[in-house]
């Protein structure tokens, strides 16, 4: 599935593959988050898993009368049922209660990988489809799993959306109650001799501008997703992009177009705006738009001790329907320092 072209950042090296058919899976557990988007359920048409467990994460979506939720539920059982796997839940907190459901998630995973990991008793790959998942909880995965050691490798699902605004901007926006840093990817702390902020943009129209007010750098990127796919979203970020140009007098170089879903396009265009930047430099990253641009900041900040991910706590999340559009991106990660990399089917 994957070729033999990888990429290294830092101690982890990327690939990328993108699908409309299926492609077969083999991982120690996958976990899926539960949600009332239709593409929840997107994996089933694209992943021939071989795992040994299908772990669904509830953010308190039981009991909240959500036929949608419910329907996707139903799916996923059905699903490891017919690839023979087990299907276990877990009853999590509302995601905005980042915190306690991390140290909750730590705990089961630690246990599971004493039972089913198959790398002297840690998970020596998991396959996580973050179509539905809050970008909070991608970013500490991958800082605590390839940071910590606890698992090896990671493989990243993602179905491509279907988006209908009805010409209503704001229908891509949610109130933003706090910016926060991602637990573990907190950066090297200090004043630092500069404070670069790199940001990556999103349909939610309303993010950008109280980013800036909130951490006073001193200079500012602008990373712009590019697929030519959703013209209301594209129409959206060049009006946004021409606001911010404005507001902020920021020059053409500080703003960079990359593919909407390329993970080594999005690293490499981050690289390239801290290029330069001096050694005790604060650089903060906040990434909306495909949960790719998550994937990519937590892989940034392993590579780059001097940067701190920040991400957006909402007031709640608004429960509209995304559905697939049949593209499902698959993006693999391994960390190259753990010696189960050495062993012949990891890549």
């Amino acid at each position: 599935m994957f070729s033999n072209s990888y990429r290294v950042y830092g101690n982890i090296a990327v690939s990328e593959h993108v699908t409309e058919t299926t492609v077969p899976i083999k991982a120690d557990i996958a976990i899926v988050a539960l949600g009332w988007e239709s593409r929840c359920t997107a994996l089933e048409k694209h992943c021939e898993l071989d795992v040994r467990q299908l772990l669904v994460l509830d953010f308190a979506l039981k009991g909240s009368g959500s036929a949608a939720v419910e329907k996707s539920r139903q799916a996923l059982s059905e699903f490891a049922s017919r690839r023979g796997v087990e299907f276990s839940e877990l009853s999590l907190n509302p995601s905005i209660d980042y915190q306690r459901n991390m140290h909750t998630l730590q705990v089961s995973l630690t246990e599971i990988g004493r039972k089913l990991g198959t790398y002297h008793g840690t998970l020596r790959r998991v396959f996580v489809d973050c179509s539905t998942m809050p970008r909070i909880y991608m970013q500490w995965l991958i800082a605590y799993g390839l940071g910590g050691g606890s698992i090896h490798a990671i493989d990243f699902g993602y179905a491509e959306g279907t988006y209908k605004s009805d010409g209503d901007a704001t229908a891509f926006s949610s109130q933003v109650d706090r910016y926060e840093t991602v637990p573990l990817l907190e950066g090297s702390g200090g004043m630092g001799d500069e404070k670069l902020l790199l940001v990556g943009l999103g349909g939610d129209a309303d993010m950008f501008y109280g980013l800036v007010h909130e951490f006073s750098p001193e200079r500012v990127a602008v990373l712009v997703p590019r697929s030519e796919l959703h013209s209301e979203v594209d129409s959206l970020l060049d009006l946004q992009i021409a606001k911010v140009k404005e507001m902020y007098r920021l020059e053409d170089d500080e703003i960079s177009d990359i593919p909407a879903f390329g993970l080594a396009s999005c690293l490499d265009a981050m690289k390239a705006h801290v290029a330069g930047t001096g050694k005790r430099a604060v650089i903060s990253v906040f990434v909306g738009g495909p949960k790719v641009q998550a994937i990519a900041t937590a892989i940034f900040a392993c590579s780059d001790k001097r940067v701190q991910v920040k991400a957006r706590i909402p007031k709640s999340y608004p429960h509209r329907e995304v559905g697939a559009n049949g593209r499902y991106h698959i993006y693999r990660l391994i960390d190259l320092t753990s010696p189960a990399c050495s062993l012949t089917d990891t890549w």
